[in-house]
């Protein structure tokens, strides 16, 4: 059983993580943010400067630049990073009246903690998976190809062998249709002459694990006469 007070003080031991990086010339600031995030499920990486090479050669779920100093932006002089990004204003910079379409990059800062915890929990969770070179990732499920593990949001999913090569073929398809015939074919090999229906056991067994419902797909689609795909 898990030492309740030792998890208190180290945070709760997390089977994956997101990425956050953050980028402030004085990150002692920011120190009670940065505690705050490293007993939860983020991996935090802080610099100084804004890096050009080193960040756009990371995997990020979420960038937080502190511009709380007026007259120091982190990002100066930086190329355009295409990742989600948080600003951190001090409460002069914050505008009376901020564009709607843009107030959820701003958050004030010194501020209220829970509150900015719950802006970039936000934030983070919106952000696609990145996928290492042994992995699969949609949406909140990633499949570790090497290990042959699957975890939804974080927790371990047991599917069997046949379960586990199906949402492969699935999740390795780009999206593309696949036919009973194309996944018995990648699970069994040509030379494989059982009933197509068997596919329709092993997806329904591997949508039930999932939670996913055919009426409502979230994760597989059926496409009527056609076979499966991945759900938008």
């Amino acid at each position: 059983m898990p030492d309740i007070q030792a998890e208190e003080l180290i945070g709760a031991y997390c089977d994956t993580t997101r990425r956050i990086v953050v980028v402030s010339a004085y990150p002692a600031r920011l120190q009670p943010l940065l505690a705050e995030l490293t007993t939860r499920c983020y991996d935090v990486l802080v610099f100084r400067h804004g890096q050009e090479a080193t960040l756009a050669s990371l995997a990020i779920d979420l960038l937080i630049a502190d511009r709380s100093i007026a007259g120091l932006d982190p990002l100066a002089g930086v190329a355009e990073l295409k990742t989600p990004a948080l600003y951190l204003v001090s409460a002069e910079q914050q505008p009376a009246h901020p564009d709607p379409a843009d107030a959820s990059a701003h958050a004030v800062w010194p501020g209220d903690i829970g509150a900015l915890l719950a802006r970039i929990e936000d934030m983070a969770g919106k952000s696609a998976p990145q996928a290492g070179p042994d992995e699969a990732v949609f949406k909140d499920i990633r499949m570790d190809l090497r290990r042959v593990t699957v975890q939804q949001e974080g927790r371990r999913i047991e599917l069997t062998k046949t379960e586990f090569d199906i949402l492969r073929a699935l999740m390795t398809a780009g999206g593309a249709v696949l036919s009973r015939q194309d996944l018995m074919e990648k699970l069994w090999g040509e030379g494989y002459f059982g009933g197509s229906n068997s596919i329709d056991v092993h997806i329904k067994s591997l949508r039930k694990k999932l939670g996913d419902d055919p009426k409502f797909p979230r994760y597989i689609v059926t496409v009527r006469g056609v076979g499966y795909r991945l759900a938008d």
